[in-house]
């Protein structure tokens, strides 16, 4: 009788804790698209989604950061720190060697969104600063049920913690102030017919007497300043659960 009583109560424990696992098992969705904006609760407009898009490709252009928003109606009966972890880890967020991502996370029929930082930039954004740009930039919006608003205020504040962490003082200003800058060159008086024939000879004598090197050099800067083709996916970061979450 003994042998069979211990053979039962390992038989329990084994599917008690075989429960425990899966219940455990998040599942997350895939991704689609680039990996800085996952709207599966469709909370974004295509022109809000695009934004976040092109922040998000100069950000890790910049910096090999990765930051993500991802919207799901719901997280189940899991936490929102269970959920953003899980989804931080299987997405792989951030560059792999400096760990070095950033995800925001809202749950909207829940009612909870968090701040996921990886390791690489919990000292640039710690939990007390991870809560605080939320009830700054995403609660007053998302209590005025604009949720839209929230994600990109608080993805425009957290894009600039992270350009500052790596010496890109000027943040989110520094394009338009290079964009202005270009606009203030182009009144050098140079008619743009002109420009257009000064290109075209130059295209012609490359061709002619280097095989056209130049210009297939130039066009390739030109591509990889536009950041290329192709789904970005995540870098292979993992989290180090800190950060913050909130409800509203």
């Amino acid at each position: 009788m003994k042998p069979k009583l211990v053979f039962s109560l390992l038989f329990l424990l084994f599917f008690l804790f075989q429960g425990g696992a899966y219940a455990k098992d998040i599942k997350m969705p895939a991704p689609i698209g680039d990996i800085y904006v996952q709207d599966f609760a469709k909370v974004l407009t295509q022109t809000e989604v695009a934004e976040i898009r092109n922040l998000g490709r100069t950000v890790e252009d910049q910096t090999t950061a990765q930051i993500s928003v991802l919207t799901v109606d719901t997280i189940g009966e899991n936490t929102i720190e269970e959920y953003a972890n899980e989804a931080f880890r299987q997405y792989g967020i951030g560059n792999e060697k400096e760990n070095n991502g950033v995800l925001l996370v809202i749950a909207v029929t829940d009612r909870l969104i968090r701040i996921e930082v990886g390791y690489g930039l919990e000292g640039r954004i710690p939990d007390g600063k991870a809560g605080r740009i939320l009830d700054e930039h995403a609660i007053p919006y998302l209590q005025n049920d604009q949720p839209n608003k929230a994600i990109l205020e608080t993805y425009k504040t957290l894009a600039n913690e992270v350009l500052a962490e790596y010496g890109q003082g000027g943040g989110l200003q520094a394009p338009q102030r290079q964009a202005q800058q270009t606009t203030a060159d182009e009144g050098l008086g140079i008619p743009s017919w002109l420009l257009i024939i000064i290109i075209v000879v130059v295209v012609f004598l490359d061709f002619k007497f280097f095989g056209g090197t130049l210009t297939y050099l130039l066009l390739s800067i030109i591509s990889r300043g536009r950041g290329g083709g192709g789904s970005r996916g995540g870098g292979g970061g993992s989290s180090g659960g800190g950060g913050a979450g909130r409800g509203w």
